[in-house]
């Protein structure tokens, strides 16, 4: 139905109350109805040592983390963050991405692959630019590489940035997954985040960044 699309974009595209409308379509079953693929992971438990909640609930975790780091009274918290959604053109690209990043947990496979389709039919289907849906596909599909590259490969090798810049290929791809790559891992549990890992990520932007902008 094109007016309920225009009116869910509409709710990704405000300012205030995106989390909260999100939940409570949640809680209501609306979100299963509207989102097919989301009807799969409602209280679908993860059973690993990081995440603590439901996949549903952990992708609603997300959206709020990436909403935190947009309102300007939480900069002392994210001052980096806040800086980076402040001057990203379509922020709620973030909040698309981050909806649908694990919305293909327990088909089997990498989900990570399976939601890149589940990503460009949403995109698709609600009128999205192609650089946009493409941005969202992507950030769909290697959600999980910038916190790969920052945990377990040696930062200090120039070829690991060169192969992780060649990856992101310019600075809104890299400022989109560093915001959604914080989102997530703040997300899984309580208890995961630590300023090591926050460290690490950070010089791994830094030094991406640096190389995008032309750097040796």
């Amino acid at each position: 139905n094109p007016t309920n699309r225009a009116l869910f974009l509409r709710l990704l595209q405000q300012r205030r109350g995106v989390v909260h409308e999100l939940r409570r379509m949640n809680q209501y079953g609306i979100l299963s109805f509207y989102l097919p693929a989301w009807r799969r992971i409602v209280g679908q438990m993860q059973h690993d040592l990081f995440h603590v909640y439901t996949v549903d609930q952990h992708i609603l975790q997300v959206l709020r983390n990436v909403r935190r780091f947009m309102v300007a009274e939480h900069a002392h918290e994210y001052p980096l963050l806040t800086r980076i959604c402040t001057g990203f053109e379509k922020p709620w690209l973030i909040y698309i991405a981050a909806l649908l990043h694990d919305v293909a947990k327990g088909r089997g496979g990498d989900h990570s692959k399976l939601g890149m389709k589940d990503a460009r039919d949403f995109c698709e289907s609600h009128g999205l630019e192609a650089a946009d849906t493409n941005l969202v596909e992507w950030l769909v599909q290697h959600h999980l590489s910038m916190s790969n590259v920052a945990q377990k490969q040696d930062l200090s090798d120039l070829e690991v940035i060169q192969r992780f810049a060649a990856l992101v290929h310019d600075e809104r791809h890299l400022n989109a997954l560093y915001i959604l790559t914080h989102a997530d891992i703040r997300g899984t549990s309580p208890k995961v985040w630590n300023g090591w890992k926050g460290k690490l990520l950070e010089d791994l932007y830094f030094a991406t960044q640096r190389l995008l902008r032309g750097a040796t």
